[in-house]
């Protein structure tokens, strides 16, 4: 099909390579942008009296007996497996996602599964590719600049300080902090990513006031962190000191541990 030898994504491929080489924001950002940009080949089994787009797709597995959907960017590097250069047609990252929801083993997809780099989306991954890519066609269908749907949106971070605090966490992390004996003061509290998080998905944050600086000491404040764990299970807990950005809370929020100057 003449169609399918003149689907190239020579720009993907040169971004995800660079993204291995480095992996920062700059190129991860750039690899996003061609994500939602591309027409990839899927190897598909036909099936006789089914048109192709309802063909199903092939899958791989992988060592670990995990299943991906094989996207390629090109008839080049779908050769390189005869096994899947057979049938294909051409999908976006919608239509990958699509198939991603119709079976649930999928673990996520792969793209030039067998090239060096290749690239590897989970499904999470997938899912928030695909959500970018209806936001860029909605734009371009009311006439709005797509590259707005591609710049990233700021996150509006709330730091929420509980009425109360579970059992056990108030006397634990006042023992661990007694340990180092030049902090002050501690405020604890969880960090709202956005609006519409759950709270089981939240990370904690302590803020220390200290007299002499945290960096060097992370093990120990890790190793607080863990101790907290049977009282507010496995969520991640961030040490921090006070600085101008957390006065809104410092100021005004109570603090759960304050030194006791006869410990000194």
């Amino acid at each position: 099909m003449e169609s399918i030898k003149k689907i190239r994504n020579d720009e993907l491929v040169h971004a995800y390579e660079a993204m291995h080489e480095n992996n920062t924001k700059e190129t991860q950002n750039a690899v996003t942008r061609q994500m939602v940009r591309a027409t990839f080949l899927l190897p598909v089994v036909p099936v006789k009296g089914k048109l192709p787009e309802d063909f199903p797709p092939r899958v791989l597995k992988n060592d670990k007996g995990q299943l991906y959907l094989p996207l390629f960017t090109d008839a080049e590097h779908a050769q390189a497996n005869p096994g899947l250069s057979g049938a294909m047609i051409p999908v976006d990252i919608s239509d990958a996602y699509s198939y991603l929801v119709d079976n649930k083993e999928l673990q996520g997809l792969i793209v030039n599964a067998f090239s060096k780099p290749n690239l590897i989306c989970a499904r999470p991954m997938v899912e928030s590719l695909a959500k970018l890519w209806s936001r860029i066609k909605t734009a371009e269908l009311n006439g709005e600049d797509p590259e707005e749907a591609l710049r990233p949106k700021p996150q509006s971070v709330k730091l929420l300080v509980p009425k109360e605090y579970p059992d056990g966490v108030t006397f634990t992390l006042s023992a661990g902090l007694k340990e180092q004996s030049d902090i002050e003061k501690a405020w604890m509290c969880m960090v709202q990513k956005s609006p519409d998080d759950k709270p089981e998905s939240r990370d904690w944050m302590v803020i220390l006031q200290a007299e002499s600086p945290l960096k060097g000491r992370e093990a120990a404040f890790q190793e607080i962190g863990k101790s907290l764990v049977p009282y507010i299970g496995k969520h991640n807990v961030i040490f921090t000191e006070n600085n101008p950005n957390l006065k809104g809370l410092t100021d005004h929020a109570a603090p759960i541990y304050v030194r006791d100057t006869g410990d000194l």
